[in-house]
């Protein structure tokens, strides 16, 4: 299982005609057959943060009642965000604590103002952090290997493959 944690700036800054990002990186969080989780904190303040946001408002209302769903696909991460203002700092702060998934979904790199970015890692209190643009992040969530093996009449077709116009009765 793979935890991601998800910028409200994807969120405020995906535009009209660009509504992939929507369906091939948050909706695929709310499939239940998926090996992925998005992180919260543990008072809810990622949650508020997302039900803040004005742009694209009926998406992401949408998005959150599918997420309330059980099981459900939030990881929820102990830490309290409570005493942190910088909205940019408290999602670092999040995905740091997320054990060995220390991955953050953003729009673009080019908008984290408030921590130094270099080769898509941020250090932050000594923890490297993936930062994942929009792109990078849908190639990952939708690019998931589907792996496995399929027998008929004792052939195998393996990593996918196909077995066709069998003679093998």
């Amino acid at each position: 299982m793979a935890v991601y944690t998800v910028s409200p700036d994807l969120l405020r800054n995906i535009e009209k005609d660009e509504g992939i990002y929507f369906t091939d990186i948050l909706f695929v969080f709310t499939q239940r057959n998926n090996p992925f989780k998005v992180s919260k904190d543990k008072n809810g303040d990622i949650i508020k943060s997302y039900m803040d946001i004005k742009e694209n408002g009926e998406t992401i209302k949408t998005w959150l009642d599918l997420m309330s769903f059980k099981p459900s696909p939030f990881e929820p991460i102990d830490v309290d965000l409570s005493s942190i203002v910088c909205e940019e700092t408290k999602f670092m702060k999040v995905c740091k604590e997320t054990k060995s998934q220390n991955k953050l979904i953003l729009y673009t790199q080019q908008n984290i103002t408030k921590h130094k970015c270099e080769n898509r890692i941020v250090l932050f209190e000594d923890t490297a952090i993936q930062i994942l643009d929009r792109d990078e992040a849908r190639q990952e969530l939708t690019s998931a290997p589907n792996v496995g093996d399929t027998y008929i009449n004792s052939q195998v077709a393996k990593q996918n493959s196909q077995i066709n116009k069998s003679k093998n009765n």
